[in-house]
């Protein structure tokens, strides 16, 4: 084998340890940019199809409900369930530790008649301000008994 060879050789070697390293590293350390949290919402059977349409008012409207928390941390969420602006019920998550989930079957009672929505907006900590900023909604036709 030619010094050529053997230098080509030891390069190329070089070249493959170097990038198994950087592969190692970017495995086994987070990166702060990967912080974030799953929310979802579900038919009554856990299925993301068949989402309750018409409804009667006053009567228990019934969703799954799911928050997994990737933020490296322990968190608190609350779950906040609206119509019209109007908060209808609180739903307390938590406390969940890091890639740990939750997801629960939750009724909530809506008034009125018409087009309306529902709107679910997830808090993290005690926070003021949403830890999601758009809500999840569900597009309701309540019917009056």
């Amino acid at each position: 084998m030619s010094t050529f060879d053997k230098t080509l050789s030891a390069i190329l070697m070089a070249a493959i340890l170097l990038c198994a390293g950087v592969i190692i590293y970017l495995s086994i350390t987070p990166s702060s940019n990967d912080k974030f949290t799953e929310f979802y919402l579900l038919n009554a059977d856990g299925k993301a199809s068949g989402y309750p349409f018409e409804v009667q008012a006053g009567e228990p409207v019934s969703v799954v409900l799911g928050v997994i928390n990737h933020e490296y941390k322990p968190a608190n969420y609350k779950i906040q369930i609206k119509q019209n602006g109007a908060i209808i019920k609180n739903v307390m998550v938590g406390p969940l530790q890091d890639k740990q989930k939750w997801q629960e079957k939750v009724d909530f009672t809506v008034e009125g008649s018409g087009q309306s929505q529902s709107e679910f907006y997830l808090f993290q900590d005690d926070g003021a301000e949403p830890h999601i900023k758009d809500p999840l909604v569900l597009k309701l036709n309540i019917q009056n008994l």
